[in-house]
């Protein structure tokens, strides 16, 4: 028995074996991509590592596919072998890796919950905790996990800049947007290199509609997310947003083509991304060219995935794009999951997620009339799709735009004068006002 760079008992064959995971752990909290190699580092030290096996599994069901949810399982299968030499809290993480892999998320994530009672300073529990209530769009429990924790620790912690990164973004989330931005900046202090943080203040600077402090923000902290996996392409997105904001519009195309698109990458993050600011660009009257049509081909390999019904809508989004019928496919997909599963994802993608993605194919469709009927009694309870409030705002435009081109001038009014509570100067919203007939 060894012990982590935090104190943590740890199952292991040697101090080597341990350092390896240790900095496996530095690079999945800095969203670094010699995460992967740490683990292969990790595991050629020492194959029967109980965390690092559980590890292996994790990463797999973080990218979101079917054919890396089926190898997650079997990770975690693997994983339980070595369960008899491990510790307690070493059992409890196979034990949500298993429930994680076969769609069990919530039994998932109280296991990590029950991880961090009595470990608070397990940093993967708490990084998969924070994780997963972001995905349940439980956004109290997103920010209370990690501050529930932080008695615990101190800045002299390693790690610490990354669980003030997390606080941040649940802060965010919870619209308490000055303790988020305090937090942001001071993890951000404590450790330069820490995308999660610097995008938790992206949030903010989005949230309260500033663009140009966010641009400022994002631009002066380059060095500090330029170095992450395919995660960077998200704070590009974010920077994206700001532009729009600006009607900047020529400088979204420039940044989609140079800096977003990546033609090689088939990850969903990516595909989220850039499904959802083709569209914004649209509802804000660009026309965004052929681009719809390398994004749907791409999209077309993940029709049966089903791993996360937040990914599904926007991929019904990018394939109902190009006008070719491809989104049936998916839908057909969908309906068929949430018939014949009963995971978690599967309840969330029969609530939630076919109707939502229905009413996507239907804007497209131009059948505006459908999406205000879908759209307008589930509006509230979306969160549960999870996701962030930015990302889901989309829907929002989708449902404002829909009621006015359906004509429904006193729902477009009510919609329109809710976001103008919020965003009272943020020029899409002042356009849709003044085609709604409000005094912006």
């Amino acid at each position: 028995m060894y012990q982590d760079c935090r104190g943590l008992e740890i199952t292991a064959a040697s101090q080597e074996a341990v350092e390896a995971f240790d900095e496996t752990i530095v690079s999945y909290l800095s969203i670094n991509p010699s995460a992967g190699p740490n683990l292969k580092a990790t595991l050629d030290a020492d194959p029967q590592m109980p965390l690092a096996n559980v590890m292996k599994s994790y990463f797999f069901m973080l990218m979101a596919t079917k054919p890396l949810q089926e190898r997650a399982q079997k990770a975690a299968a693997e994983a339980r072998v070595l369960a008899e030499g491990a510790n307690q809290r070493e059992r409890l993480h196979i034990e949500a890796a298993e429930n994680w892999s076969h769609g069990r998320k919530r039994a998932a994530i109280a296991a990590w919950e029950a991880i961090l009672v009595e470990n608070p300073l397990d940093v993967l529990a708490l990084r998969l905790a924070h994780h997963g209530h972001f995905y349940e769009g439980d956004g109290q429990n997103l920010r209370d996990t990690v501050t529930r924790r932080l008695y615990a620790w101190t800045p002299d912690t390693p790690g610490y800049g990354y669980v003030k990164g997390m606080q941040a973004f649940g802060y965010e989330e919870t619209h308490d947007y000055d303790s988020a931005h305090r937090a942001g900046v001071e993890a951000v202090e404590h450790i330069a290199e820490n995308p999660w943080a610097i995008h938790a203040v992206a949030h903010v600077h989005e949230m309260r509609d500033e663009p140009d402090a966010g641009i400022a923000w994002i631009r002066e902290n380059e060095p500090g997310w330029t170095t992450a996996n395919n995660f960077r392409y998200h704070v590009w997105w974010h920077r994206m947003l700001m532009h729009l904001d600006r009607a900047e519009y020529d400088e979204v195309l420039r940044l989609y083509d140079e800096d977003l698109w990546d033609p090689e990458s088939d990850e969903y993050l990516d595909l989220v991304n850039d499904a959802a600011v083709l569209l914004r660009l649209e509802l804000h009257d660009q026309d965004v060219g052929d681009r719809w049509l390398a994004l749907a081909e791409k999209c077309k390999g993940h029709t049966h995935d089903q791993a996360l019904a937040f990914i599904d809508v926007h991929h019904a989004i990018s394939l109902a794009a190009p006008g070719n019928g491809d989104e049936q496919s998916l839908l057909e997909a969908m309906r068929s999951y949430a018939e014949s599963q009963g995971d978690d994802n599967a309840q969330i993608t029969e609530a939630m997620g076919l109707p939502l993605a229905r009413a996507l194919v239907a804007h497209r469709a131009g059948d505006f009339d459908a999406v205000v009927e879908t759209l307008l009694p589930i509006r509230y309870h979306l969160h549960k799709l999870g996701g962030s409030h930015a990302q889901r705002d989309l829907f929002n435009m989708v449902l404002i735009d829909s009621a006015l081109k359906s004509n429904r001038i006193n729902v477009a009014k009510m919609l329109v004068s809710e976001r103008l509570g919020r965003l009272p100067n943020n020029l899409w919203t002042r356009a849709k006002a003044e085609a709604a007939g409000l005094a912006a």
